[in-house]
């Protein structure tokens, strides 16, 4: 009997990075760029149940994503994607531009924003 294994998705996550000053004194933006965040378990909100976010708001989530306990923490607010597999590094690089042809056709299951991020004991958890 096969069995599925507990985490068989792949989260990513957008890094925007901080913009800097250039020799002239002005503000350069640094280009975005997707990396991994670990593997993940990625569960569709069927039920229309919500969450409450820090600042008491009642949040009708789209997505549940379980991870392994110590995974990074992804900030609240970042773009993240969930794939059925590991991307090549060729994919990683095109997938801000591949992303919505993906979403169609099943390579990527979940695209949203981190709304919430706990850290628990046994496992971490993320909703988008």
């Amino acid at each position: 009997m096969n069995i599925a294994p507990q985490y068989p998705h792949a989260l990513y996550a957008l890094t925007v990075p901080e913009a800097t000053r250039n020799a002239n004194g002005s503000w350069v933006q640094g280009a975005a760029s997707w990396s991994l965040v670990g593997a993940c378990r990625e569960e569709t909100n069927g039920k229309g149940s919500t969450i409450t976010l820090a600042d008491g708001h009642a949040l009708q989530f789209t997505a549940l994503i379980q991870l392994p306990v110590g995974t990074t923490r992804v900030a609240e607010g970042t773009e993240v994607a969930i794939a059925d597999e590991t991307l090549t590094a060729a994919e990683l690089a095109t997938l801000g531009d591949n992303l919505e042809a993906w979403r169609r056709s099943g390579k990527i299951r979940q695209h949203g924003t981190c709304a919430k991020f706990d850290s628990g004991r046994l496992h971490c958890r993320l909703w988008i």
